[in-house]
């Protein structure tokens, strides 16, 4: 982490882990201990284990099972001692080993205050709906109807408080494009609601049921784990189609990554939805996986390609489109580079298309070839700007706020620059 990172977020969580020790002292203050105590230390050993299980399901978003042990916990222990319980467990959170591995003290103690301010709301509410007295059967859908609004209580809380600490630590990825993500949220609430019943089964059949209640927390970290897989493995054949085109054109790799972070700045400005922008991003990456099937010598020409050679570019490449749409996990992000091909000849196309559309072409303007000379910035503008009718005026401008708010800078510094280096590349062009 910089240190201007550092600065971002030191007092924020000091800030989260002060008010999470606070949250602790007064549930010390009036709440009792959580007994038996056995139990609670088998609780507390399954919501650590999950914790620290926790799986990568968007981009920087790691979520575990843990709020099932959570809500369980809470329906055993009681009203009276459930939320300091599930607090305490919240707390051990503090000792991940990952975090002695990095060595950073800030993350740590702002998950500590997150988690056990997530844990005092979410299942102080809970307390506070439960029908009081001994668990029966005939309590168990009061049971299951009050841990509803306390999961969501609880998911909004340690929501808005991990986006306030990502919002320090990435300034320029807001937590909006990953961690709104609505199945992630139904999913937590199922798994409260899951979590519950576990602890409602337990008061009313007894310690006989443990194993199976251990079972089925397991099930809600390998549900998330799973997910992890395909989408891990997702990322793995994109990233994996890109090295391959890397390694036949050297350029593509700085176009590929500059094309993503644009692309990204431009939805952002536009706010998209998650599933949105990971559709688009996927696509940014793949965008030029057709060079594959293109001869060498035409990707390394040191001249403009003539109107027959490319169309025979475009051909090659839709070959290796076709077959990539054939791929389940892949089509979506083909589909969407086809699109953006027809946005670029002045056809229609969704706005992701025309995101990635606009994208491509800036960069390819403000970029350097053996054949061009980058333009500067403001002409790049001001040439999207003319096409803002074909390209789709609300992206254009979408990209050019980003880019400025930014204060990014792509192409030649100015006029006079672009001026001598589009003689050097012509130049060269003459000796070649």
């Amino acid at each position: 982490m910089s240190l201007r990172a550092r600065d971002r977020t030191t007092f924020p969580a000091v800030v989260l882990g002060a008010a999470g020790a606070a949250a602790l002292v007064l549930l010390v203050r009036f709440q009792s201990l959580p007994r038996p105590l056995w139990l609670w230390g088998a609780l507390a050993a399954a919501y650590v284990a999950l914790e620290y299980a926790a799986v990568e399901v968007g981009d920087r978003l790691l979520v575990s099972s843990a709020v099932a042990v959570a809500f369980g916990t809470a329906v055993v222990m009681g009203p009276q001692s459930g939320v300091l319980a599930v607090a305490l467990m919240a707390a051990l959170a503090l000792v991940h080993p990952s975090y002695f591995a990095r060595r950073r003290w800030t993350l740590p103690v702002a998950n500590f205050g997150q988690l056990v301010l997530s844990s005092t709301v979410g299942v102080g509410l809970l307390a506070a709906l439960l029908p009081a007295g001994p668990v029966t059967r005939a309590a168990v859908p009061r049971i299951l109807a009050a841990t509803v609004p306390a999961a969501l209580a609880y998911d909004w809380v340690n929501f808005y408080l991990v986006a306030f600490m990502t919002r320090r630590l990435y300034p320029d990825r807001p937590p909006e494009a990953w961690s709104a993500l609505r199945a992630n949220h139904l999913a937590m609430t199922l798994l409260a609601v899951v979590g519950s019943l576990a602890g409602a089964a337990y008061l009313l059949v007894g310690p006989v049921i443990l194993p199976l209640v251990g079972l089925t927390f397991v099930a809600g970290h390998v549900g998330f784990a799973s997910y992890a897989r395909v989408r891990r493995a997702h990322l793995d054949t994109v990233h994996g189609f890109v090295k391959a085109v890397e390694a036949l054109d050297p350029y593509t790799r700085g176009h590929t990554d500059r094309v993503l972070h644009l692309v990204s700045v431009a939805g952002t400005e536009l706010g998209l939805d998650p599933g949105r922008m990971e559709r688009l991003r996927s696509a940014a990456l793949l965008h030029d996986v057709g060079k594959l099937a293109v001869p060498a010598a035409l990707l390394r020409r040191t001249e403009p390609l003539g109107p027959a050679e490319e169309a025979a570019v475009a051909r090659h490449m839709r070959v290796v489109e076709d077959l990539l749409a054939g791929i389940d996990v892949l089509a979506p992000a083909v589909r969407l580079i086809e699109e953006s091909h027809r946005v670029a000849v002045g056809g229609r196309g969704s706005v992701e298309a025309r995101v990635l559309a606009v994208a491509d072409s800036f960069d390819g303007m403000t970029s350097t070839r053996s054949y061009r000379a980058a333009l500067t910035q403001a002409e790049a503008f001001a040439r999207l700007r003319e096409r803002a009718a074909a390209l789709g005026g609300e992206v254009v401008e979408a990209l050019i706020g980003g880019i400025t708010r930014r204060g990014e800078a792509y192409g030649a510094p100015d006029d006079a620059s672009a001026a001598e280096v589009a003689r050097l590349v012509k130049e060269r062009a003459l000796r070649a």
